[in-house]
């Protein structure tokens, strides 16, 4: 058990309401070799530690090695570790039940994308199903934690011929896709997940489109892929690390990395020389990272004025201002989203022959005196939604 001084949190006080900014950071990675490539300088905690502790914050996380079909059937381990960085919880101590944190990460295979979330992955479930059980998993073994997805970066080797050395024109396209068809999977991921997870901090760290974005600005453009990257797969050499360490540590500590930090000398130098242009830029890009309703796709102490539920949709277009439905649907196109919409009643049974009239679903009063919309999804799957009773 952590002792009680590792709860650390100054309370920052405005005309807005109080909230506390985050200085220790116990985390769980479920992961790849785009988050640990197996060697210090490789692996995005080495610099998220070195960031803290020139922040005087804490830092301390254990990972695991698998793909998303692995984290689903949840076997949390713990793997990795990093020289000087103090481990989050050790399985064969104590259970990851038992485990005191307060911060989990996934990612997911990085050559995916080529097929929609929320279709089967060839002869895998899809992708969004998976990721909707890992998060129902973290929920009962760690529901206060907040889970991050860890958005990395695409393979390569569509772009470019063996042995690896991209032309300036295959990493331009390269990066472009990045910034365009990949980015949007995972936009499109998180919105899913935050639909189905309405109550769940399902937040998201553009990691590789923030890289993209820095790699075609100057005076970075002018950059081979080969001083950065090692393979097509692709795994980068330290100073993609270096970037990913540092877009993830704004990210989950929601502050800019210290203007003071003293970049390692085995990162290229362009980037020791642009520290400070890189600190801003990455954190512009940060508190950007909105949706369509401009609240924050990253922070958690980020939500619009006057939200009361706190949905990301601002209460004077929110169609259910008081209990959160990011999706806005409104089935019945009567101008009251369905979370608050008492559907209806346009089923009857009769002498046990069931009569539908265009019904949304069928409206059932639980034993907790709740009451719950059945019906069948767009993707033909059984849902059931909270739905106010009717008299």
């Amino acid at each position: 058990m952590k002792r009680l001084t590792y709860i650390l949190t100054f309370i920052i006080c405005s005309f807005n309401p109080c909230i506390a900014q985050i200085t220790s950071i116990e985390s769980h990675m479920m992961g790849h070799s785009l988050m640990d490539f197996g060697s210090d300088t490789l692996e995005i905690a080495y610099y998220i530690n070195d960031l803290a502790d020139e922040a005087g914050y804490i830092y301390e996380m254990a990972g695991q090695f698998g793909s998303i079909w692995d984290f689903a059937n949840f076997n949390p381990i713990t793997q990795w570790g990093v020289t000087g960085v103090t481990s989050s919880w050790d399985d064969s101590v104590d259970s990851f039940q038992n485990a005191s944190l307060n911060n989990f990460m996934f990612t997911i295979f990085n050559f995916v994308y080529d097929v929609p979330s929320h279709d089967p992955y060839y002869n895998s479930p899809s992708v969004l199903s998976t990721c909707q059980n890992l998060i129902d998993s973290v929920d009962i073994y760690q529901p206060t934690p907040t889970i991050y997805i860890y958005e990395n970066w695409p393979d390569m080797a569509p772009f470019t011929q063996e042995p690896f050395d991209p032309s300036m024109t295959e990493f331009a396209n390269y990066n472009a896709v990045v910034l365009g068809d990949f980015h949007d999977w995972w936009l499109e991921l998180q919105d899913s997940i935050l639909i189905s997870h309405p109550t769940k901090n399902v937040r998201m760290i553009p990691v590789g489109p923030m890289i993209s974005e820095l790699l075609t600005t100057s005076p970075f453009d002018t950059l081979d892929a080969i001083d950065l990257y090692s393979d097509n797969s692709p795994h980068g050499k330290s100073s993609i690390y270096f970037l990913a360490g540092l877009a993830t540590y704004m990210a989950i500590y929601e502050v800019q990395a210290p203007n003071n930090y003293v970049v390692p000398q085995f990162i290229h130098q362009v980037f020791q020389d642009n520290y400070s242009f890189i600190n801003n830029f990455f954190w512009t890009y940060l508190q950007g990272f909105n949706n369509s309703a401009g609240a924050s796709r990253v922070f958690t102490n980020s939500s619009l004025p006057d939200d009361i539920d706190q949905d990301g949709i601002n209460d004077s277009i929110d169609n259910c201002p008081n209990i959160a439905n990011p999706s806005q649907s409104d089935y019945d196109s009567d101008g009251i989203g369905d979370a608050c919409d008492s559907p209806d009643v346009k089923v009857t049974i009769e002498q046990g022959i069931l009569y539908s009239d265009d019904a949304e679903g069928i409206l059932m009063k639980g034993r907790d005196g709740n009451c719950y919309l059945l019906y069948i999804s767009v993707n033909g799957n059984l849902e059931i939604e909270n739905r106010p009773c009717t008299n």
